[in-house]
C-alpha cells in the first residue's frame, strides 16, 4: 500500500463581528436569527461531505494498514521467538516455518495447534 495522505490545507473564516446575528419576528409568532457578522476579513475553507470524507478515508485506511502492521509484526516476533529458542538450544537443522492464518484450508497429519500461539507443535 503506497498510497499517501494528500493534507489539505483549512483556513478560518474571520469575519468582523463573530456570532452577531439580526432578529428578524415573524408571523407566527418564531424569531428568526440572520447572521450580521459585518465584512468577512477572510474566506474560510468550505465544510463539506467531500472534505470530511477524505478526512474519514484517511482514518480508515491508516487503521486498516494499523491493524496489518500489527499481525506482520506478531508473526514475525514468533518467527524470531522460534529461531532464537533453535538457536539456543543447539537445534539448527530440520526446522521449518510456515504461515498461515488459520487450519480451514491445512490438514493437520500430526501434532496439535495452538491458536493462541498461532503456531502447530509436533
Amino acid at each position: 500500500m503506497t498510497n499517501i495522505y494528500e493534507k489539505q490545507e483549512w483556513i478560518d473564516h474571520i469575519v468582523e463581528r463573530p456570532g452577531t446575528f439580526r432578529e428578524i419576528q415573524n408571523s407566527d409568532g418564531s424569531i428568526t436569527h440572520v447572521p450580521e457578522e459585518g465584512n468577512i476579513l477572510e474566506e474560510g475553507s468550505p465544510f463539506s461531505a467531500n472534505r470530511m470524507n477524505h478526512i474519514e478515508d484517511g482514518i480508515y485506511n491508516v487503521s486498516r494498514q494499523a491493524n496489518i502492521n500489527k499481525d506482520d509484526i506478531t508473526s514475525l516476533m514468533i518467527e524470531v521467538a522460534i529461531l532464537k529458542g533453535n538457536a539456543l538450544n543447539g537445534i539448527g537443522h530440520n526446522m521449518f516455518i510456515v504461515n498461515f492464518v488459520n487450519l480451514d484450508s491445512v490438514e493437520l497429519a500430526h501434532g496439535v495447534y495452538d491458536p493462541l500461539g498461532k503456531r502447530v507443535v509436533i
